[in-house]
């Protein structure tokens, strides 16, 4: 493959990962104060916070697909590589982490619905119990990837400040 095609396919890939992290990182900020919310601004709270997770899903199975597609990011010896490691968490992580908040919304009190389009609470009748499951599983998953963020992070700036090795791989 040429070296200007495939660059401009590991572009469209950062775009992407930045993307996905931006609005991560916003939906993990606001996850954590989602408890503190008013009962009056709840409702426009989970209508942004759903409709973000929405798209991280959409967005997260288009990166699977890119990535697939055009064979990015293979590597010899991949199990070495801790940022390898940590893309093979993060990417089910993040498929997992919104169909959680689907299934947490489906059994809500509240009107859930992603950017007012899709009614997630009309999946289901309102059950105290399994909300309360979903709700703790769902910030179990966050915990665990602001632990992999973190971890990212330090890997990331290691390579790039004392390793010297952040490149587009040949």
């Amino acid at each position: 493959m040429p070296q200007k095609k495939r660059k401009s396919y590991y572009t469209a890939a950062k775009a992407l990962h930045w993307l996905v992290a931006l609005i991560g990182i916003l939906l993990l900020m606001s996850g954590w104060r989602a408890g503190d919310i008013t009962p009056d601004n709840k409702p426009v709270f989970m209508m942004i916070h759903s409709g973000l997770g929405s798209l991280v899903f959409v967005l997260m199975l288009i990166r699977w697909w890119w990535r697939k597609k055009h064979k990015l990011y293979v590597r010899r010896q991949w199990y070495k590589k801790p940022s390898i490691l940590i893309q093979l968490l993060f990417y089910p992580l993040l498929l997992l982490q919104p169909i959680i908040g689907v299934l947490q919304a489906a059994f809500t009190k509240y009107d859930v619905r992603a950017f007012d389009l899709i009614n997630y609470s009309a999946l289901a009748v309102e059950n105290e119990q399994m909300f309360n499951i979903f709700h703790k599983l769902h910030g179990i998953i966050a915990i665990v990837l602001i632990l992999l963020l973190c971890i990212h992070t330090i890997d990331r700036a290691k390579q790039f400040f004392v390793e010297d090795e952040v490149s587009i791989p040949k």
